[in-house]
């Protein structure tokens, strides 16, 4: 199911670069856009080993996280309950990301659907109460998204440094 769906991924983000109007237009960029659909090619088929990789630490820290609070389940029982829904949400996701402006609203609702459903595997996986299984699901987000917001603080810094100097 994970390398199907990396590969499915992997197609149509392909398919997306092919048909999105940014890189088919004529600009007067200095940027060849051949060359730029060539990178993007090469990132979407980097995601065939890019996704199970992924897939793969995220249910470790998952898993971590739920033993941490007191979960009993397995850790293969949780990786195939997360399997189940999460095929079939990114190819969905996959095809909505083709559409240019409508995808982006569809991709942001499916991954809050996302986010709901793992709570309910890792409560049933782990035999965790509501809350416990909310925590070990927001708790990797929460940590992302400060890692995220630290790295574009830290990456405005190095540019307002980098202009200062000139």
């Amino acid at each position: 199911q994970l390398i199907g769906l990396a590969i499915i991924s992997a197609i149509l983000t392909y398919l997306a670069t092919l048909i999105s109007p940014t890189f088919n237009s004529t600009s007067t960029s200095s940027i060849n856009p051949a060359a730029i659909r060539s990178l993007i090619a090469g990132l979407s088929f980097g995601s065939i080993i890019i996704v199970p990789l992924f897939f793969f630490i995220s249910m470790g820290i998952f898993y971590g996280l739920a033993r941490a609070f007191g979960g009993q389940g397995r850790f293969v029982t949780q990786s195939y309950a997360y399997l189940l829904f999460s095929v079939p949400i990114g190819i969905v996701t996959s095809i909505a990301n083709l559409i240019p402006y409508l995808g982006v609203v569809v991709v942001s609702a499916i991954s809050i659907y996302s986010i709901v459903l793992n709570i309910f595997s890792i409560m049933a996986v782990h035999r965790l109460s509501g809350g416990k299984a909310t925590a070990v699901v927001l708790i990797p987000i929460g940590v992302a998204l400060l890692l995220v917001c630290a790295l574009v603080v830290l990456f405005v810094t190095l540019i307002v440094a980098a202009l200062q100097h000139q």
